[in-house]
């Protein structure tokens, strides 16, 4: 890898005085100093968080394996595949490649889906019974502070009566006065 940095004059005179002084060449020191800093970076990481982290990433990924819906254990049906158009031979899956495989499809999360639809109307009549209790339960008091403050907008009477079958009264004056204008 090459990495070309502009470097201000006032540092590039200190960076050759300095490499003058060790004898060595500006892009070795440079490559020392990346060597030295991330060295120094490594000691300082605790080996156990490290290992934990490991263990960590390889128990999600064989997770993966096992619930994605292109494996099959031992081998990705995408990487096949594509290893089929590149003539390649197909590799084994990897747990550590699958933590970051863009077309992992979880399994269980389809299954869940199906069951989910596979409910009966009494089933989510009692499920929202269910919620409903919940949300008494826990907002119950705060409920009954905005229940207390609301007004609705329109209020019906309970002694008028809604009909559908009853056609309005109309006297003979209103019937003539409706003929004439026709």
């Amino acid at each position: 890898m090459r990495i070309t940095i502009d470097i201000p004059p006032d540092l590039e005179n200190k960076l050759i005085e300095r490499c003058n002084k060790t004898g060595v060449s500006p892009s070795e020191f440079i490559y020392s100093l990346l060597e030295w800093y991330f060295y120094k970076r490594m000691e300082k990481l605790d080996r156990s968080d490290l290992t934990e982290f490991l263990e960590t990433a390889k128990k999600c990924g064989l997770e993966r394996v096992k619930y994605c819906k292109f494996s099959d254990g031992t081998y990705c049906a995408v990487e096949v595949f594509d290893d089929l158009f590149a003539d390649k031979e197909p590799e084994l899956i990897s747990p550590y490649k699958c933590l970051f495989c863009p077309y992992f499809v979880d399994r269980r999360k389809e299954k869940k889906k199906i069951e989910f639809k596979d409910l009966s109307e009494a089933k989510m009549y009692d499920l929202a019974k269910l919620a409903a209790k919940f949300v008494v339960k826990i907002y119950g008091e705060k409920l009954v502070d905005k229940l207390s403050v609301y007004k609705p907008k329109y209020v019906v009477e309970s002694n008028m009566e809604l009909e559908d079958d009853v056609e309005p009264k109309i006297s003979k004056k209103e019937v003539k006065k409706l003929l004439e204008n026709w």
